[in-house]
């Protein structure tokens, strides 16, 4: 029993059911006595592992993953995030172990905490792993509300709700005793892996993912009017040998990106109108592309024709949650649950028969903020509530007419509901100083893709070693002015290798110094990497198909792409059911292709490339014709 000096404020039973080796920790049958509300319940060291015990380590992966020796660590906690505190959104996985026994910590309520820390001083340090149990949110706080970063949080009031949270607080706690060679974090990481659901939708597995950011209300001129798109489109056709893409247009209704929301009734005339965009939709199909759209449920305008004050979600001191001027106009934040069981359902129906979206839709920032609360008075919501009336409810409507949602950040509450995410964040330092390490890849790579962002301008070729690590995508977006190199590095330094790479397991890590080698699903397969000069190589089944700079990949049975920064000599070996006598080649241009005479000896490709003109090298004339394949949308 919790008390208030003398006074009994609440009752709350800590439940432990083991079952074998895992231990799950629920919190049970509370009690709120008169005048008291239960906000949360703190168990922040319910495993403890010491410096002393042998080989002692501690992993966590909410970031994309990092391991220490506890021997080395410093001592530190993780730090809560700025817009949900202490729940990891990401990966809520934390690990520690020693020579004798591993313990892996998942904590399963979305709204509560993960709490990892490092105390003591060398040589006696103790790392210890637990929980922050919600019930509710508390209304006395004070929350950042993304307004801005010199803007101070915004803080509640006497009048403030203390949401209740409608989901039951429950952890879990695997523990794993070694049979020969001690644990690690990959085997950890290999049990979580085991029970996460699958890739819901597979249409995304081959595709050339990217958008362009077609107008906002702030540009001279529009970025990319629809005919500038088909020319992009017709162009990255031409220069990917017919890969599939999936192309989302950013800023396509009213004056552009971040406009007229939640109507989505109108299309930007200084695009081209309704009519232009719906040919760009038909007249790229043949070329092996999908466009769909990018749109949002999260932000609200006072100047759209559907603008509703009732659907406006309130900040913690109870006034409309005003957001930012993301493109000139001031935002406001909607209550997605009251959303929903208003006027959502009928947006949903109405942009999928108006549209004729292609079977797949990016939804912009539903997936980021995963929990986000209403502090409405008349109808109070939690993130708990907001995410399964509201958010799941968005997928679930969209879903009714066939067509799947992709959206911004990854997150942990969408594994087995969401195929795509634009990108997972992280990495940043350890606050512990150890190393990195996939073991969010580790963990997701079977359950989800993700990319990271592209900036404009940015070289993927600088980068290329983190995506792989990381197994990320190459997610850019891109505008009418759009270098043809930006296409070809991010496609053939980053995609092409992602194609082979993120549906192979990884099955083992190893650390030396500088050189980390990451162990991946086939035989001779892995990745190393120098994380002091980022040099890296991707072999497969013995063959090196990426390194720095250079791109030697499989792409399906028919077709091998083969690319330099640099001019230079590559080589390919021809996969054994290749006949040597009726491979072609062709040299890739925007515009064109030009045959090329590929040299082969003993089975071997050689072929002197120009920097940055890809070379598609095809089985057969019969391939070289078909090139490439096209997907079809899975059920959604």
């Amino acid at each position: 029993m919790a008390r208030y000096g003398e006074q009994p404020a609440a009752e709350f039973t800590l439940r432990y059911e083991l079952e074998g080796s895992t231990l799950r920790l629920t919190l049970r049958k509370i009690i709120e006595h008169i005048g008291f509300e239960l906000i949360s319940v703190s168990l922040p060291a319910l495993v403890t592992v010491t410096s002393d015990q042998p080989e002692s380590w501690l992993a966590h992966g909410n970031n994309g993953g990092d391991v220490v020796r506890l021997a080395q660590a410093k001592a530190g906690k993780l730090a809560p995030n700025s817009f949900w505190g202490e729940i990891h959104a990401v990966l809520p996985i934390i690990m520690a172990g020693h020579s004798g026994a591993i313990c892996v910590q998942e904590t399963t309520a979305f709204m509560d905490g993960t709490l990892l820390a490092v105390t003591g001083n060398a040589p006696r340090l103790a790392a210890t792993l637990g929980t922050l149990q919600q019930h509710r949110v508390d209304g006395s706080g004070c929350y950042n509300m993304n307004l801005g970063r010199t803007v101070p949080n915004t803080c509640g009031n006497d009048q403030t709700l203390n949401l209740l949270i409608e989901d039951p607080s429950s952890v879990r706690f695997d523990f794993l005793a070694p049979t020969g060679a001690p644990l690690g974090w990959v085997d950890g990481a290999k049990l979580v892996r085991g029970r996460m659901p699958p890739v819901p939708n597979p249409y995304y597995h081959d595709r050339y993912i990217y958008g362009i950011r077609v107008d906002e209300p702030n540009f001279p001129a529009p970025g990319a009017t629809f005919t500038q798109c088909e020319e992009i489109i017709r162009k990255a056709h031409a220069l990917t040998g017919g890969a599939s893409q999936l192309v989302h247009l950013w800023g396509w209704q009213f004056r552009g990106k971040d406009t007229g929301y939640p109507a989505v009734n109108v299309v930007d005339e200084r695009l081209g109108g309704y009519d232009a965009m719906m040919r760009l939709k038909d007249d790229v199909r043949p070329l092996n592309a999908d466009v769909s759209l990018s749109d949002n449920y999260d932000d609200a305008y006072r100047s759209s024709p559907a603008w509703d004050e009732r659907y406006i979600a309130r900040k913690p001191d109870g006034t409309l949650w005003k957001s930012r001027a993301w493109t000139g106009e001031e935002s406001y934040i909607q209550g997605l649950a009251k959303y929903m069981e208003g006027p959502g359902t009928e947006r949903v129906r109405y942009t999928c028969e108006r549209y004729r979206l292609p079977g797949t839709i990016h939804v912009d920032v539903l997936s980021y903020y995963a929990i986000r609360n209403d502090w409405d008075p008349a109808h109070p919501a939690s993130g708990i509530r907001n995410l399964r009336q509201g958010r799941y409810r968005v997928l679930e409507e969209f879903k009714k007419h066939g067509v799947d949602v992709t959206s911004e950040g990854l997150r942990y509450p969408y594994i087995g509901k969401m195929s795509m995410c634009w990108y997972a964040g992280g990495p940043s330092p350890c606050p512990f100083g150890g190393s990195p390490v996939p073991m969010l890849a580790t963990i997701y790579r079977q359950s989800a893709m993700w990319g990271r962002n592209i900036p404009k301008g940015a070289g993927v070729e600088d980068i290329a070693w983190m995506l792989l690590f990381y197994g990320e995508a190459a997610h850019a977006i891109l505008s009418g002015d759009v270098p043809m190199e930006s296409i070809t590095d991010a496609f053939y330094l980053a995609m092409a290798p992602w194609f082979l790479l993120h549906r192979r397991n990884i099955e083992g890590h190893s650390i030396d110094g500088a050189q980390s080698r990451t162990v991946l699903e086939g035989e001779d397969s892995y990745f190393d990497l120098d994380w002091q000069t980022k040099r890296y190589q991707l072999v497969l089944e013995g063959r090196e198909v990426a390194s720095n700079g250079s791109c030697t990949c499989p792409l399906g049975e028919d077709r091998m792409a083969l690319y330099r920064t640099k001019a230079g000599l590559a080589e390919v070996i021809l996969p054994k059911a290749w006949d040597a006598a009726t491979v072609v080649a062709y040299r890739l241009f925007s515009d064109r292709r030009e045959m090329v005479e590929p040299q082969i000896t003993g089975g071997h490709v050689r072929m002197n490339l120009d920097a940055r003109r890809p070379v598609m090298v095809y089985r057969n004339a019969k391939a070289a014709e078909r090139g490439g394949t096209r997907s079809a949308i899975a059920s959604a």
